[in-house]
């Protein structure tokens, strides 16, 4: 299993876009239905405004084809109105501690 962890530092504007955003038709629904999905949670940091993506993948592969499909329908373009800076994405795995 691959666990993926996207750091998004969004204006407070932004925050409630993206909150409203992952509610909405287009949102995680969309992400459930992907090739090798497992579980998503949109996490809020304590300044209300950088939030967290932590999701769960069987493989890095089936997270980057999902990514591409986010980038050719347009997500870039909706990120960048909404971040204060550039956003990051880490891959994990588990070391089974």
């Amino acid at each position: 299993m691959t666990y993926v962890i996207i750091k998004c530092p969004c204006h407070a504007e932004g925050a409630s876009k993206l909150i409203d955003w992952a509610k909405s038709d287009d949102g995680f629904s969309v992400t459930r239905s992907h090739k090798g999905f497992q579980h998503i949670e949109l996490l809020a940091g304590e300044d209300n405004k950088t939030m967290w993506i932590y999701e769960q993948w069987d493989t890095k592969e089936d997270h980057q084809a999902y990514l591409n499909f986010r980038i050719e329908n347009g997500f870039e373009d909706f990120m960048g109105e909404i971040l204060e800076s550039e956003f990051s994405l880490s891959y994990l795995s588990n070391c089974g501690a």
